[in-house]
Parts: structure tokens; sequence; C-alpha cells
């Protein structure tokens, strides 16, 4: 409806892969690619091999089971509503045990045995899918309050701040806000909010009164300001309270012990009532919307939610930092220096001292939360064969991502399904929002072989729903950008069957025809959410304008270029810095996780590096891959390394004959598309339409959608060789020989297609 040297931490879970037995998916533990464990700290650079396909028009006419979408359904099924879907060609659902009346959830007898009917009536009589959904709604992580019920410690917390300036000797004085809980740090230095002296530091501990309101005055009459830091529990004002379904107070997803607690109320319950099925037939456990609760909210949901915890209307909404009870301990542990006594430079600070303390910070909160949460349920899937899946919140802007998650890519590694959410039916708006989000979760599936990419489904966001066509066409996108199995929030009852039919044929169609190959990108796109991190202040609310300027414009930057090589139908993947470390280079060329060998790495706009990154880059160009740089490069190293030899390096870089460097996003795609041989080109500019080449040992699969609602009109030339050549509409289902002519070791074609069409080319021997 959210390394480096410490690449070691963390779990080493065996992957959990996709094997289709009888027309269903079935879920088992195995080994990656060359015999290695998949996991964190443990990866594999043997692609996975390609088998032949033969295009069966049958096959694709009528697509099996596993291809087709779930329909989500929260309440009130029973086999009516089941066999229904299985008429209406869905692919099973996904469910949940009833949770009517809320104050029952998880602990009515009746209500778990009705699930189990309905899961052994949809897997042993009908052959369907089934997913669990992991909570009463949405933020998952709180088990409809269960978990906060028994550990009212783990509730989520914030750090939030206070600054006063004085001058002229002028006294200070702060009172303890209303509901808010210790006081984590006060103190005082000579300057100003945004240039203060750290040497004059004063500890204004003493000033404290038993109630923690602050009174000081200063010693002389020069300019000093107090940054004032207070813990507390962070429900009021954000998604917690704010979410569409139920304002209930959330818990701590940095502690451990949230998600063990989580789990043993949740997932052991669903394990002990309908545990045989699981990696028979019951796929995956959904989590949905889990995240660190970032910011403030400040637009009503369009629908009321019910009431659990009544937020304060007097609680004061302070400027708040994500904040756990271990988080200064865990600091120190991965970091190697006292947090407190840095806190200022999270709020304030453009200095290379203040950017490295708050990649720093945002760095361990990203870690903290990828082990506590995410690891904890993917251990749990790895132990009993049922996949971890769902998807976060916001995941659409880096500097979203930034208070609310953290490195996607690593959080993604931590799922057996990556997944998403896309809430809009409308193809131009599902490829603006997918091209990040949905090419970073299958971005990370490659990396870590993961074998399937996940989106939940629906018109939430439209105000206006975009019909069937839209429906359809919104869902190509998403198969163009990496998405190959949907989950599905429209209502099937308000739709017609014949309709319900065409939609779930559609999707499974394009799921037939993709299946089993790999996408042809050589080009990678560097992720530069470190960047994003040290230029991040916290905001007072989730809009754009309240965030600081510079994260907001290296964000959009990202999404720029990635948005103008889908317009040159210049496919590519994302790489962040972890993956970086983790990808080798040599005489052979670039080798990445999962295997892959790209011909050039494209690196938008960033502030920050690694040194041990750039290591990586002189080794890769070393290597002769092509290197794109925006910009002038980064001008701050990690904590502890010397950034003016990092800048140095970096200059040294840009001179080099295969390195090329770009300054606006067009110029930097348009750079990055004619560094390889593409796969796909268009006769003419096209940039409504959207592609993907999908490579199998002997054949291959071109994908088209229009986003545009106009008709457009085209000469494609294919990257393949082939006797046979077939056009593929999803829609009708109709197949035809595409006339076309041979040009070398290319296919040219000429296409038409309607506003919001998809197609699929075949190309075989």
């Amino acid at each position: 409806m959210d390394k480096r040297k410490a690449l070691a931490t963390g779990c080493a879970a065996l992957a959990v892969a996709a094997v289709v037995t009888a027309g269903a998916v079935k879920w088992v533990k195995t080994e990656g690619a060359g015999g290695k464990e998949a996991g964190t700290g443990n990866v594999s650079y043997e692609a996975r091999a390609l088998g032949s396909k033969t295009f069966d028009e049958e096959a694709f006419r009528d697509p099996d089971v596993k291809y087709r979408p779930l329909r989500i359904l929260h309440e009130s099924v029973h086999s009516g509503v089941i066999k229904k879907l299985k008429d209406l060609g869905y692919g099973g659902l996904v469910t949940n045990v009833e949770y009517k009346p809320f104050s029952m959830y998880l602990q009515a007898p009746d209500y778990w045995r009705m699930l189990k009917q309905n899961v052994s009536y949809a897997i042993d009589t009908l052959g369907l899918r089934v997913w669990l959904y992991d909570e009463l709604g949405w933020p998952s992580g709180a088990a409809g309050g269960l978990v906060l019920k028994e550990r009212p410690d783990l509730e989520a917390q914030g750090l939030a701040v206070v600054t006063e300036e004085t001058k002229g000797g002028g006294e200070i004085e702060i009172v303890h806000p209303q509901g808010h809980g210790s006081v984590v740090s006060a103190v005082a230095y000579r300057g100003t909010e945004s240039t203060f002296e750290p040497e004059s530091l004063v500890d204004l501990t003493a000033s404290l009164d038993e109630g923690g309101s602050l009174k000081w005055k200063p010693a002389d009459d020069e300019s000093w300001v107090v940054f004032y830091f207070v813990q507390k529990p962070f429900y009021e004002g954000t998604h917690a309270a704010f979410n569409w379904f139920e304002q209930r107070r959330y818990p701590n997803l940095l502690e451990e012990e949230t998600a063990a607690k989580f789990v043993e109320v949740t997932h052991e319950q669903y394990r002990r009532e309908v545990g045989e099925y699981f990696g028979s037939g019951i796929e995956a456990f959904f989590t949905d919307e889990p995240s660190l609760l970032g910011t403030y909210f400040t637009d009503e949901p369009p629908v009321k939610p019910v009431t659990k915890d009544e937020p304060d209307p007097d609680f004061p909404l302070l400027l708040t930092l994500n904040w756990g009870n271990r988080l200064a301990e865990q600091f120190r542990e991965r970091r190697g220096y006292d947090l407190l006594l840095n806190l200022p430079l999270l709020v304030t600070g453009d200095g290379e001292k203040a950017l490295r303390t708050r990649w720093d910070y945002y760095r361990t909160l990203s870690e903290t939360l990828g082990d506590s949460y995410f690891g904890t349920l993917e251990k749990f899937g790895d132990d009993y064969g049922v996949a971890s899946s769902g998807h976060l919140l916001l995941e659409e802007n880096l500097y979203h991502q930034a208070v609310f998650e953290g490195d996607l890519i690593q959080l993604y590694r931590r799922m057996h399904i990556p997944g998403i959410d896309m809430l809009t039916s409308y193809p131009e708006q599902a490829k603006d929002w997918g091209v990040t989000v949905a090419k970073l979760a299958s971005s990370a599936a490659s990396l870590y072989g993961r074998e399937r990419v996940m989106s939940e489904i629906s018109s939430a966001f439209d105000a206006e729903d975009g019909g069937l066509r839209g429906r359809l066409g919104a869902a190509a996108v998403q198969y163009a950008y990496g998405v190959d199995t949907f989950n599905s929030y429209y209502r099937h009852e308000t739709m017609s069957d014949e309709d319900n039919r065409a939609f779930t044929d559609y999707l499974g169609r394009i799921g037939y025809m993709l299946d089993g190959g790999a996408s042809d990108a050589k080009l990678a796109v560097y992720y530069p959410i470190e960047s994003v991190w040290a230029r991040t202040l916290p905001p007072m609310t989730l809009h754009a304008k309240d965030f600081a300027r510079e994260a907001v414009a290296l964000s959009d930057n990202f999404k720029q270029v990635s948005l103008k090589l889908v317009e040159r139908q210049a496919d590519f993947d994302y790489i962040d810095s972890t993956a970086l470390l983790e990808s080798k280079a040599d005489k052979s060329g670039w080798i990445v996780p999962g295997g892959k060998r790209y011909e050039a790495l494209l690196i938008p706009s960033i502030d920050v590096l690694d040194t041990e990154a750039m290591d990586r880059l002189e080794e890769i160009a070393d290597a002769g891959t092509t290197l794109i740089v925006q910009g002038d490069g980064p001008s701050v190293a990690e904590t502890g390394a010397d950034s003016g030899k990092l800048v140095e390096r970096f200059r040294r870089l840009l001179q080099r004959d295969n390195v090329r460097r770009a300054n606006g996003a067009d110029e930097a795609a348009e750079a990055a598309s004619r560094a390889f041989a593409p796969a796909i080109e268009l006769s003419s500019a096209e940039p409504s339409i959207v592609a993907r080449t999908q490579r199998f040992a002997d054949s291959s699969a071109f994908l088209f959608v229009n986003t545009s609602r106009e008709s457009r009109s085209f000469q494609a030339l294919m990257a393949a060789t082939g006797q046979r050549v077939r056009l593929w509409n999803p829609e009708t289902g109709e197949i035809r020989e595409l006339s076309h002519e041979t040009e070398g070791s290319r296919i040219s074609a000429e296409l038409t297609m309607e506003g919001w069409q998809a197609v699929v080319v075949t190309v075989e021997p």
C-alpha cells in the first residue's frame, strides 16, 4: 500500500529458490550459483545458466497458474470466494487469519480453523498459490498491538531536538516537552546554530532540573547556541498514526527483540496452524510497509483509520531523528566513535565532519534495520522453507529512503522475494515511480540470486482509476523494470468477469514470455544513497520542501538520469557501494555479484565516496570498463580517511581515456547509452516507449510498452539472430509472424503500438 569492513556482519542465510512443481511454485532451501550460499558477505560470481525456450502458443494464450496474479483478501474469505478467483483466472490469494473484531487478532481458534480450511481448499483442491499477510493491516511489525502489549519497552523511539540561541549573556530556558522522556544530551557552543565552534563545547547536564527542563546563562556576552536532545515515543504525527488502516503505537524495528517477538506471536502461529504447506503451496509471507518512522505526515488519509491508540493532540511535534534504546552503543560498535558527542552535526552543518557523521548515522540505521527486522524474517523463511517478501514505505525517492529505511538494495537483499508497491493504474506514472523502486528491487534480485520480484498493485494513489487498459499498461511497465510477480488489491468484485479474465490472462501471458530468461542490461548505474545520507537533515514533514535542498537535488538527479536512460530504451541495473566492493575486476573485465559483466558504469552526481570504493573504481577502469561520471565527483571521504587524497585520485581517474565526463542528466544518459552496443534501437526518439530485452540460451524476447495515450509507430532494430520472428499481443492472445529484415546480427521490424499497449517480439532459431 515503505560493508566494507562490516561485510561479514549479518546472516549467511541460504537462498530460497523457486522450484516449479505441477504448476505450483514450491520454496526450498538451495545453495547459490557456483555452490556458494547466498547471503550477506557470501556472494556468487557465476551467472545463472540460461536454458532454451520454445515459445508455446497455447501456453501463452492460457498461461499456467504460476504466472497469474494473486488477489489480496484480508477478510470474508471462504471457499466460494476462492473458487470464484480460480474461475476468474487468478493464480491464488494473499490472505491472513480473519481479524474482526480486531481485539481477537491471532487469538480466535475458530478463525484459525477457517484459515486452515481455506488454505487446504485453495492448494489441495484448486491447485492455487497462497501467500500469508503478516499483520493486522499495516504497517507490519506490531502484530496488531500484541508486540507492545507484551513488551511496551520496545515502542518506536525518536530523538527530538530543540535549539536556542542567545547573545549578550541572555538566559536560555527550555521546558521539557510534554510526553517526552529522558534528556539524552544538552550542550552549548559559542556561535550560532549554523556556525558554532566545536572546541567551545559546554556540557549542560548540571543545568537540568529533575523534570528535564533547562536553564542556562552563558558566562560572557558572546553568541551561544544550545542543542537539547530528548528521547520520546515516536508516534504522534507519524505513519503509525496517519496510515489508512489503524492508528496504533508502533514498535522500534531497530531493536532485535522487536522482530523476535513479532515472529513469535505471528509467524510461529502460522507455522503451527498451516506450516505443513510451507514450501508446498504457501510460497511467502508478505510484510507491509515496515519502516523507521522517520518524520511527520501532514495530510489526512483518504480513509479514516480505526483508532486503537488515540494520538495526544497536545503532544508537541518537534524536529526528530530516528532513535533506539541501544543506538548510541550500536553506533560505537559499528563506526568506532561516540555519536552522542556529535549529535548537533545530525541537525546542522555542511562541513566535512558533519557530512561524515550523518553518513555514518544513516548507514548505521540501515544496517541495524537490515539485521534486526529483515534478517529475522529472512532467517524464519530459511528455517522453514517459506519465502519472506513484502514492500517498504515510500520507496520512490532517495531522500525518503534515508529517513524511513536506508540502502534499499541491501534491505531487498534480505528478502527472498524483493517487493514493491505500485499504486497507480497509469502507465506513464508507473514509468516515473517504478524507475527507482522497481529497478532497485530487480537489481538487488540480480545481484544476490533472488529469483523473483513482487509488486503489490492498485490504483490507490489515482484521483481517478485508469481503467482496465491503464491497469494492464502499468503492470507491463513493471515487467519491463524486472517485476514478475503481482499481488493485486484491484477489487475483482467490481470488475466484470470478462475484465477480470482479461486482467489475469494479460499478466500471466507476459510472465510466461519472460520466464526463464535474464535481462540483457550492459550498463550499471551507481546508487548514491551515501551522498543523500550525508546531505540529509531531519525534516519536519515528508514533503520535499522540508528536506535538505542538497539531498533532494541528489535524489531528483538520480531519478532523472535513470528516466533519461529508460527513454532511450537503454536497459541498466543499479549497484550500490556494498555490491561495488563485492565486485571483481581484472584483465577479463568487471564482474559483479550474481555473475553479470557490465560494459559501462554510470556514476551520477555524488558528494561522498569511500576510499575502498575508489580503489574498486580504479580497478574497474583498469579492466577496460567505460566509466561515465556526472559532475566533478566526490569531495568527502569516509571518517578517518583523507578527503584531499580522494579528490586527487578521482581527478586522475577523470583523465583516463575510458572515463567520460558529463554534466546534466540528459548528457550523462546520452553518454552512457553510447558506451555499449544497445540491444534495442528505435528509428526515432520515442521517450514514451519502455523496453526490456530478455535473453535465453537460443532465443530472445523483446518487450515494448507504450506509456503514452497516443499510438506510436517506429522501426525497431533488435540485437538478435534467428529465422523465426513473431509478435505476441498479451491483451488479445493473438500471435502472428512479424515481417522483418536481417541486418547482420540484428533484426529490423516495423512496430505500431496503440496507446498504453504492450507487445512482445520473439526471435527464435
